[in-house]
């Protein structure tokens, strides 16, 4: 966790030399460059190997008889798809699979035969010339490391590299540090084109003068320098992938907006949140002509055993950017601390919009310098050794949990290029309720790791594909119709959003026995109803003064056939 400037080059006393633009030279590596393993060529087939599928009522010894008299012996047979008759049949070593096909295009009890070809995951590994160090994006055991112990980063960039929404929204994430290299080839950094720059003018009147490339909250000005920590972090969150040079990023098409602010005063930090809400809060309140798409913050950065009670400010403002729809990942100590116990700012804060991430090695242990806590710390993720840019066109391995934190900021940026239509209209609607929603199914999709067990609450290591999967439950049908294929259907709600109370108007074919469900964005049960519905339009009034405020669903239930949701807000 960085405190002064002068730790960036304390950091890099422990890491690896400073590499070139296209390669790297890390005093821990002793052999050779290790290619990716390659389990077997797609396309290829099994020498010794066919499917074939019977016509209804073949026995596999009719079957067996018929190859035999053709000169093919078959050693071992599976049925592979039952209820569909296909088989797999491996013939003795040394049989020409190639004529044994022939064959089997011939015997009439078979309906359809092919080889058994080998197939290979479709996963998305970047040319960038320093990839293969990053074992925390993709671990093989490069290193002497445990194969896996990583992100699962090349599977999920199968499913989505980032950048985007479905809404064509430019996600951004924002990162709070002592200062970037904002001339990096490698990284892609948000700018302010409302702002002409150096003009002394707020152009956009946004309330900051000159900030074309971000905020300096040190100096209140757009002014921003070159710093090594802040550059590899921002790398780390989302440097260009795929574009053969250095590095790839967690999410490769994020924009990184770059805030200092990270070693001064609490009011310092205090102004750099500020901008992030600001520039957030803009962007939702102007329907994206103005502001920013920032859907997460990354700290690393803190106070070693603050308590939360002498930074009420400070902790406040993950609860405010949490209300415009931002997540914030906070990098918690660099020392073997229960932070339960001994406290730490800002991962001891209680938000529910902020995670705090402790640091992961390359054998998936918890770093023996990194702090835990049951409560306080929220997950783990790969920060020792982590290969990343620093000023100058150049890469470094650094450690730390600074090195943790950023894959969980980059992680929740490409969550939201994975939703769907629906979830970024819900997210735009109360984007509260869906960047809570965005929270557990990040720290619920953690790989679970021993190492963690009861260290922190997801027990367990970040895992950006399972995150991904998880992402892609969410219901992105409701509201798709209108209409309810059952008996009964839920017609409108109204005052929506609702203060006190809600009343509800449904429609039922026939008089029946229901019961109202309002559920929250997890899909837990809020509040149920039990009524009893006529033939034609009825209404029933809810209480809603006791919910919290944010986006729940209302449904109807009977006979075991539920109505099509429809959302209800409350403020």
């Amino acid at each position: 966790m960085k405190k002064t400037h002068f730790l960036s080059f304390i950091f890099l006393l422990f890491a690896t030399a400073v590499s070139s633009q296209t390669s790297s030279i890390n005093p821990f590596v002793t052999a050779e460059v290790p290619h990716y393993p390659v389990i077997a060529n797609p396309g290829a087939y099994v020498a010794d190997q066919l499917l074939v599928m019977l016509k209804p009522g073949v026995v596999m010894g009719e079957l067996e008889e018929e190859f035999a008299s053709k000169g093919f012996v078959i050693a071992q047979t599976k049925n592979s798809a039952k209820s569909m008759r296909i088989w797999t049949l491996t013939f003795v070593n040394g049989t020409n699979i190639e004529k044994a096909l022939e064959a089997a295009k011939t015997i009439s009890a078979i309906e359809l035969s092919q080889f058994n070809h080998y197939v290979a995951r479709r996963i998305v590994i970047p040319n960038d010339a320093n990839f293969w160090f990053m074992w925390n994006l993709d671990n093989y055991g490069q290193f002497g490391g445990t194969p896996d112990a990583d992100i699962d980063a090349p599977e999920a960039w199968d499913i989505t590299t980032g950048g985007i929404t479905t809404q064509g929204d430019t996600i951004v994430v924002a990162v709070i540090d002592g200062g970037f290299d904002l001339a990096h080839e490698d990284l892609n950094y948000q700018k302010n084109y409302g702002e002409i720059p150096n003009n002394t003018i707020d152009d956009d009147n946004n309330g900051y003068i000159d900030d074309f490339d971000g905020w300096n909250a040190y100096t209140s000005t757009g002014n921003i320098i070159s710093d090594m920590h802040g550059t590899h972090v921002a790398g780390i969150a989302g440097a260009r992938g795929n574009n053969t040079l250095g590095i790839a990023g967690v999410s490769w098409g994020v924009k990184i907006m770059p805030l200092m602010g990270s070693d001064g005063t609490e009011a310092q930090v205090v102004e750099a949140y500020s901008y992030v809400f600001d520039a957030r809060k803009l962007y939702n309140t102007t329907n994206g002509a103005q502001g920013a798409f920032v859907v997460s913050t990354n700290s690393s950065f803190g106070v070693n055993q603050g308590q939360p009670v002498n930074y009420p400010l400070w902790c406040a403002m993950y609860d405010s950017l949490g209300t415009v729809g931002v997540l914030s990942a906070t990098a918690t100590a660099n020392a073997n601390w229960n932070i339960d116990v001994v406290g730490d700012i800002p991962t001891a804060c209680s938000s529910i919009f902020m995670l705090a991430v402790t640091n992961t090695m390359r054998d998936d242990t918890k770093a023996s310098n990194a702090a835990y806590g049951a409560t306080t710390i929220d997950i783990g993720a790969p920060g020792t050794q982590v290969e990343s840019a620093i000023p100058g066109n150049s890469y470094a391995s650094l450690s730390g949990t600074s090195m943790a934190c950023p894959h969980v900021a980059g992680a929740i940026a490409l969550m939201y290029a994975t939703g769907c239509y629906q979830m970024i209209t819900d997210y735009k609607l109360k984007p509260d309720s869906v960047a809570i929603l965005v929270r557990n199914y990040l720290l619920s999709s953690a790989d679970p790791n021993v190492a963690l067990n009861g260290q922190c609450t997801s027990n367990g290591r970040l895992n950006i594909y399972n995150s991904l999967l998880a992402v892609q439950t969410y219901d992105c049908t409701i509201h798709a119709v209108a209409e309810n294929s059952g008996s009964i259907s839920v017609s409108n709600i109204f005052p929506n959003p609702a203060n006190d109370v809600a009343v509800i108007s449904f429609a039922s074919t026939e008089s029946e026995n229901a019961t109202l469900l309002v559920t929250d964005m997890l899909g837990q049960t809020i509040q149920t109803v039990s009524l009893k519905a006529v033939a034609g339009i009825n209404s029933v009034q809810i209480n809603v003064a006791d919910l919290s405020a944010g986006m729940y669903f209302v449904q109807l239930n009977c006979g075991g056939v539920s109505s099509v949701a429809k959302r209800m807000i409350v403020e």
